[in-house]
C-alpha cells in the first residue's frame, strides 16, 4: 500500500487515490489519538480501488505547533468541507473509535445536509451524543495523579501495560483539550437518516452494551450494534473482524464487493 499524504492539514490519505467508483472511508482517531493511532486499518480495510481519508487532529503530529480544536461542531464543519473536496465519487462510509465516533455523527450530519451523505456510519467504543460521560469543571480540576490514572485505565483497557509517566507531560494537555471538547460538546442534530452501526468492546470500562443500543435512537435507517471481544481499544487486537463490520455496515453485507 502506498503511504501517507497530507490534502489539507486535517485530512490524510493513506493508500492510493482510488478509482472512479470506489469507497471511500474516513476514519476519525479516538481522544488522544492522531492519524498515526489508526495507520494499521487502511491495509485491512481497503479493496482495489478504495481509499482511506483519516483525520489528523491539531496540537500533534506535524500540527503540534497549532492551537487544539475547542469544539467538536467546529471540527466537523471543517472536516465535512475538506471529505466533499476530495472523497471520489462513490460510496462514502464513515468510522470513528470513541470520540471520533461522536465526530463522525456530526460529520455525516453536516455531509447529509451538504448534498454528499455516507453509506453509513460506523461509531466504535462510542456513546450517544447525548449521554457523554465527562464533565468540563471535572475536566478542568484533574491533576496530574488522576490524568496518570486516566491513562492507566485506558492502557490497561487496549490490554497494555500502563508505563505512560514519562511521556505524561506532553499526552496529558493533548488529552485535556480533546476531554473538554467533548465535554462541552452538544448535539446540534437530531436523528440521522442514513444507516448506523454501534460497535464495542464486551469488556469496555467506559461504554456498555447499553450504550451501543442507545445509537438506535440517532438514525431513522437501518441500526445495527454488536460487540466483539476486548476493553476501550478492542479493535486493535480485532483488526480483521473490526474491519470487516466496517465494511458491512448495518447490513452485514460488504460495500462494493468485488
Amino acid at each position: 500500500m502506498a503511504g501517507r499524504r497530507p490534502l489539507t492539514p486535517l485530512l490524510w490519505r493513506f493508500g492510493g487515490a482510488g478509482e472512479e467508483g470506489g469507497v471511500t472511508f474516513v476514519l476519525a482517531p479516538f481522544a488522544g489519538g492522531s492519524a498515526y493511532s489508526l495507520a494499521d486499518l487502511p491495509p485491512r480495510l481497503l479493496r482495489p480501488g478504495d481509499t482511506a481519508l483519516v483525520i489528523q487532529y491539531p496540537g500533534r503530529g506535524p500540527r503540534i505547533g497549532e492551537p487544539h480544536a475547542s469544539g467538536l461542531s467546529g471540527l466537523a464543519q471543517e472536516a465535512a468541507r475538506d471529505i466533499v473536496r476530495h472523497a471520489g465519487d462513490g460510496p462514502l462510509v464513515l468510522a470513528g473509535h470513541s470520540m471520533g465516533g461522536v465526530l463522525c455523527y456530526e460529520i455525516a450530519a453536516l455531509l447529509t445536509e451538504m448534498g454528499r451523505p455516507p453509506a453509513w456510519v460506523a461509531v466504535s467504543a462510542a456513546r450517544p451524543p447525548d449521554r457523554q460521560r465527562l464533565d468540563a469543571e471535572k475536566v478542568l480540576a484533574m491533576g496530574r495523579g488522576e490524568w496518570l490514572a486516566e491513562m492507566a485505565e485506558g492502557a490497561a483497557a487496549a490490554g497494555a501495560p500502563a508505563g505512560a509517566d514519562e511521556f505524561a507531560d506532553m499526552v496529558i494537555p493533548v488529552m485535556r483539550a480533546d476531554y473538554l471538547m467533548l465535554a462541552r460538546y452538544r448535539p446540534r442534530h437530531g436523528p440521522l437518516s442514513v444507516p448506523l452501526l454501534a460497535l464495542g468492546g464486551a469488556d469496555d470500562p467506559w461504554v456498555s452494551d447499553g450504550h451501543l443500543a442507545g445509537w438506535r435512537a440517532w438514525t431513522t435507517a437501518g441500526f445495527g450494534y454488536r460487540t466483539l471481544p476486548g476493553g476501550h481499544f478492542y479493535y486493535r487486537d480485532q483488526g480483521a473482524e473490526f474491519c470487516g463490520a466496517i465494511r458491512n455496515g448495518p447490513f452485514r453485507e460488504e460495500v462494493n464487493a468485488r
